[in-house]
């Protein structure tokens, strides 16, 4: 049983001293990044725009990525590098935000911490090439056919395009985040594995809302971001009968649940192509049709 006597002591003046610290050390890694991602510029842009140079050819539109705005160009690039400095830096930086919180965890509490920490990076690494792999050439080939099937090009501005990106990438990367968060609150009994049962039709349906909020307007892409959290969520909800007291000794064939996912997965991202080409007929966005050889004379 934990008592008071297991927290570290630490005065309030230490806490704000260990905070501080912490702090400035997340702030130069980040700068540091930041410089590094900025040397790199040209290579950032070509990668994030790619997405949709692939979509206006699969559909045969014509359209581009456009700055209206005379500074937009050289705003744009400082902040694609700002966030592409903080993803890179961010094992750093999430270890310091858990140092700082390790301090007033009991001892089983900080094992958990130490346990889901690197797991937590790679489910968020997991999700940020599901979303560049999946999500965004999803719903830009929807947007972009659905433009040439009105007979309107695709001229799209390069702030609005790169934070619906961004809010793709980075909202799915927190989205895999959902078992791990579902896991610790199990095992440290803040929340019951009952009470997560018990809510799986309101878990289903704020899985699409989120899907709406965190994607464009296209159904595809709400659909593509909504299966996976739902999969997540009964993925925590199995995983949280191996944690907290009551917890039940894990054996190798219970893994199933573990299994099927990480195929599903690995499925999805192998056949991203052909699922795209799958949902844009779904829809109506069939590929451009190609031009059929030249007749030798």
């Amino acid at each position: 049983m934990n008592t008071d006597d297991d927290l570290p002591r630490m005065s309030l003046s230490d806490h704000l001293d260990e905070l501080r610290t912490r702090l400035w050390r997340s702030v130069l890694a980040v700068l540091v990044g930041m410089i590094v991602s900025f040397c790199f510029w040209r290579e950032l842009m070509e990668f994030v725009i790619r997405p949709f140079r692939e979509a206006s050819r699969l559909v045969g539109a014509e359209g581009e990525i456009v700055t209206p705005d005379p500074a937009d160009g050289f705003l744009q690039v400082i902040k694609l590098c700002f966030i592409t400095g903080v993803v890179f830096v961010s094992p750093l930086v999430l270890w310091q935000l858990w140092g700082f919180v390790a301090a007033g965890l009991y001892d089983r509490e900080k094992r958990y911490v130490r346990l889901f920490f690197p797991v937590s990076l790679g489910l968020f690494a997991l999700g940020l090439v599901c979303a560049y792999v999946l999500l965004i050439p999803f719903g830009l080939r929807f947007l972009v056919g659905w433009n040439e099937a009105i007979g309107a090009q695709s001229w799209f501005s390069l702030k609005a395009y790169l934070s619906m990106c961004l809010t793709m990438v980075f909202g799915m990367g927190l989205v895999f985040q959902l078992p791990l968060i579902m896991l610790f609150l199990q095992a440290v009994d803040i929340v019951p594995r009952a009470t997560f049962l018990k809510g799986w039709r309101v878990a289903i349906v704020m899985s699409f809302v989120l899907g709406m909020i965190l994607t464009d307007p296209s159904p595809v892409t709400q659909i593509a971001m909504a299966v996976p959290i739902v999969g997540l969520y009964f993925l925590g909800i199995w995983g949280g009968q191996f944690v907290g007291e009551n917890a039940v000794a894990f054996r190798w064939y219970k893994a199933w649940p573990l299994v099927i996912a990480i195929a599903f997965f690995v499925a999805m991202l192998v056949y991203a192509d052909q699922l795209n080409d799958w949902a844009a007929g779904a829809f109506g966005m069939e590929e451009a049709p190609k031009e059929a050889p030249a007749k030798g004379r």
